[in-house]
């Protein structure tokens, strides 16, 4: 089996150099290739046009560049007009983004300051406790010495 995979191997590569050297040769000596014979010369378009009773008329369109100026002014209005618009709508939505960030910074400021006066009424309560209990202890020295 080993034999026969090694001939078919052997063959094949023969052949395919064969084939290589024939295309090669051909090439070389200026022939073209069977496959090119349908190609014409696309270069050349005097067979096209015909010079007599039955060539075709050709119809032309003329172009007007003053209605083309026209629609060049028009859709650049259009499209200043559009700019416009949404150059309205950005600045409104940014107005709105600031109002929104103004808002949720003084939340938090007046947040920050009524916590702020909380923890000084705290204090001061604490204050208050501490001189109540330095009085307490006082008295109760006092009462302690006198007896």
């Amino acid at each position: 089996m080993a034999k026969f995979g090694r001939s078919l191997l052997t063959l094949t590569l023969l052949g395919a150099a064969a084939a290589g050297a024939y295309y090669y040769l051909k090439k070389k000596d200026g022939e073209v290739p069977a496959d090119m014979d349908d190609d014409e010369d696309f270069d050349n378009f005097d067979a096209d046009v015909e010079d007599g009773a039955g060539a075709k008329k050709r119809s032309y369109v003329n172009i007007n560049f003053n209605t083309v100026e026209e629609k060049a002014k028009v859709a650049a209005e259009k499209a200043a007009d559009v700019a416009g618009k949404a150059a309205e709508s950005i600045g409104a939505f940014i107005n709105k983004a600031e109002g929104k960030v103004e808002e949720f910074f003084d939340d938090r400021k007046n947040a920050a300051n009524d916590a702020m006066a909380e923890a000084n009424d705290a204090v001061a309560e604490a204050g208050e406790a501490v001189e109540k209990a330095e009085e307490a202890v006082k008295e109760a020295v006092e009462d302690a010495v006198t007896e």
